[in-house]
């Protein structure tokens, strides 16, 4: 479910009868042209969950993210479906995709076995480079997209770099802090499917890092040396 903001109500494409199987397609141009993006975007299985518990629609509460923590909502998964397959393999009449987000970056990725595939190579490489030290950007998202334009929908290539505007049709699903901490790498090794070996290099990151609280930053623990307390008649270099 979308929600659209015209200033102009004159602008909506009407609604014709009982046939408007055509209306996307009389509205996509209208968006594209005045530049008009989703105010909000629900799951319906999502709205009709809030619909039933009484939580207003497109709050703060109403997010997918926060729904995920809603003991009722992981309760009564089997009733909203919301873990099903049939959005994979192009199963749904309207099939989504997954855009990952990754600073100014946006790639789309096809809900298929070599859509999956390509994701766990991109995010390999992410691993890879978590605790090389070089500036990254902050988060790493993952969006449930739904292109309304069926055209763009049916060239989406796996890895396919989008505009930033794409993840305005999303809804965020996963967020990852990347901050080179023991909990955020950790988080991140769990997105990929499969077990994959550390490096010699990320076994001895990971090794000092594990005893020490969850949000101690790599390098900053980097072998602090302790200097021994100086004694009299003795000089100590620091």
């Amino acid at each position: 479910m979308f929600r659209f903001d015209f200033k102009d109500k004159g602008m909506i494409p009407p609604i014709l009868g009982t046939n408007n199987a055509d209306y996307l397609e009389r509205l996509c141009p209208v968006l594209e042209r005045e530049k008009i993006h989703p105010s909000g975007v629900v799951r319906l299985r999502d709205a009709a969950f809030c619909e039933e518990r009484g939580i207003e629609q497109l709050s703060s509460l109403a997010e997918h993210t926060a729904l995920l923590e809603n003991e009722d909502y992981k309760r009564l998964g089997h009733r909203f479906g919301m873990d099903g397959d049939v959005i994979r393999n192009r199963l749904a009449v309207f099939p989504t995709c997954m855009a990952v987000e990754y600073g100014r970056k946006v790639l789309l990725f096809d809900k298929t076995d070599g859509g999956d595939r390509m994701l766990d190579t991109f995010l390999r490489e992410v691993t890879d480079c978590f605790f090389d030290g070089k500036r990254k950007p902050e988060n790493l998202r993952f969006y449930e997209v739904a292109p309304l334009d069926a055209a763009y929908r049916a060239k989406i290539g796996d890895g396919q770099a989008a505009s930033a505007d794409m993840v305005r049709y999303g809804i965020c699903v996963a967020h990852c802090d990347m901050a080179p901490t023991l909990r955020n790498f950790n988080r991140l090794r769990n997105l990929q499917r499969g077990h994959v070996p550390l490096t010699k290099e990320q076994e001895r990151i990971v090794s000092s890092l594990v005893a020490r609280p969850d949000n101690v930053r790599f390098p900053n623990v980097e072998m602090k040396v302790r200097t021994p307390a100086k004694r009299k008649g003795q000089g100590i270099n620091i």
